[in-house]
């Protein structure tokens, strides 16, 4: 990471919220954020994409900027525990800062990817907490030049598949993905997607693409997990990697009202956790990363602790894989 650091803030410490009783520990007494202690022993490295100029280009609300450390606030009180029948998600975690603010957006995207890229080369599981969706787009990027052909599942109300006439932004990401050639679209899936959030010509586009949709009404016909299983299988038939991307406003604005574009239906709270869980527990799942909570508009920390709770649930699946 020595070439990497220039780039990157380091996380605050008071951040780490520490218990001090040995029979009740949190994620703030189990990370490590030294950059002297860095190294191998480490599985999985979190990182901060500090960025909303891409939902206010797509027209979106500002503040998901200054995710990255509310989500970091919520997830250190967690306890690694879910559950008595799992294994603690006692996983060797450092957690590498955020990447440094008021660079263009362009530029800050791709240090991004030549981050993610070098720690997915070394054999790192990375986590990045955005900020806006566009972030995806380097991601993936990344992602796929690393570990080859990949398979992607966005979790979000919205297709992400916009034209970038005017530049990068969190709703172009998918769309440059595929033009690209970077992404297939028979090893893409859409999940969780909503009536009345997308236009025809986007879910045209998806179709044509030969993408796979899995629509909020589909979803709820049958068990989220059984779909969103068959949506991974789907995604990691033919590829040897795969992404997933958790826009938060893919949930329910009762359960996640701190996102950039808030809607009264949605996945449960629940239903993402479990999402969160099952992409943990799949040997074939390179990275995760979480986007579009919005502190700004949060009630009560809700969604704090949700965005939390999803990299908590997804380091339990990885602890089970393990």
């Amino acid at each position: 990471m020595e070439p990497y650091w220039n780039f990157l803030d380091e996380t605050d410490a008071s951040l780490l919220y520490k218990r001090s009783e040995q029979e009740d520990s949190r994620f703030g007494e189990l990370v490590e954020i030294r950059r002297d202690k860095f190294g191998e022993r480490f599985k999985v490295v979190l990182l901060g994409f500090p960025y909303d100029e891409g939902a206010v280009r797509n027209k979106g609300r500002s503040g998901s900027s200054s995710a990255p450390d509310e989500i970091r606030r919520a997830f250190y009180k967690l306890t690694p525990t879910k559950s008595a029948a799992l294994p603690d998600a006692e996983i060797h975690i450092f957690d590498a800062g955020n990447l440094k603010r008021h660079m263009k957006l362009e530029n800050a995207l791709s240090k991004l990817e030549a981050i993610v890229n070098h720690l997915l080369r070394y054999g790192y599981t990375p986590i990045v907490f955005g900020g806006s969706n566009d972030m995806s787009y380097a991601d993936f990027k990344a992602c796929d030049a690393v570990r080859g052909r990949c398979g992607a599942i966005n979790i979000d109300s919205h297709l992400d598949v916009r034209e970038n006439s005017n530049g990068i932004n969190s709703g172009t990401p998918y769309r440059m993905l595929i033009e690209e050639k970077v992404l297939r679209g028979t090893d893409f899936v859409e999940y969780g997607t909503q009536d009345f959030a997308n236009s025809r010509e986007h879910l045209a586009y998806v179709r044509a693409a030969k993408a796979q949709v899995y629509t909020l009404n589909q979803i709820r016909y049958r068990s989220n997990s059984e779909q969103f299983m068959e949506a991974y299988r789907l995604v990691a038939k033919e590829t040897g990697n795969v992404y997933v991307s958790f826009d938060m406003d893919s949930v329910r604005s009762s359960d996640a009202p701190g996102v950039s574009a808030p809607t009264p239906t949605g996945l449960t709270a629940e239903e993402v956790l479990e999402c969160a869980y099952l992409s943990g527990s799949e040997p074939k799942t390179a990275m995760i990363d979480i986007c579009e909570f919005n502190p700004k508009y949060d009630a009560d920390g809700r969604t704090a602790k949700l965005t939390a709770m999803v990299a908590a649930n997804f380091l339990a699946g990885l602890a089970n894989r393990y």
